[in-house]
């Protein structure tokens, strides 16, 4: 009796880790319209970093963004702990529009998703348009290296202050 409820549970139990491997499995690939959600709420939260409802998917899309294995952003490490290491009330918000930014311009421009200097200017004036429209609700929420950013950027010069990016 035991052995006919081995031999019955056995392929039960293989089916059912069949079933959740496949399910993992599939979930670590992102697809194009996963990706094009991305971008969407990208530019929604640069527009709009202060609103509960954007920052909500914005959590969840970078959440996704980050653990899709066929997906990798291409980052600058000294800008990544620029933003990173700011003591500022929203460097979290400022950080991830960065990276989510690169990754929406890597989405929406195929041609140029290896271009490491194009990819991180593009996150860098993602985030200063993000900080704008922080300032813009919250006039005193300033932070001195987004301020220089941006000088450097009316200035035009910020395509040469990314020069430490690949």
């Amino acid at each position: 009796m035991h052995d006919r409820y081995t031999a019955l549970a056995c392929p039960v139990v293989v089916a059912i880790v069949s079933i959740v491997f496949t399910t993992a499995s599939a979930q670590d690939t992102s697809t194009p319209e996963e990706r094009t959600q991305w971008a969407e709420v990208t530019h929604k939260l640069e527009n709009s970093p202060l609103d509960d409802s954007a920052n909500k998917q914005g959590e969840a899309a970078f959440k996704r963004m980050s653990d899709a294995h066929d997906f990798h952003v291409l980052l600058c490490p000294a800008l990544l702990t620029e933003f990173n290491g700011m003591k500022y009330a929203y460097a979290h918000t400022i950080t991830r529009q960065y990276m989510m930014a690169s990754g929406a311009f890597q989405i929406e421009n195929p041609d140029k998703a290896a271009d490491g200097k194009a990819t991180a200017l593009a996150g860098v004036e993602s985030a200063l348009k993000t900080y704008q429209n922080i300032l813009q609700q919250k006039p005193d929420a300033k932070a001195k290296p987004l301020d220089d950013l941006l000088k450097k950027q009316s200035q035009g010069k910020l395509k040469d202050a990314l020069k430490q990016c690949p």
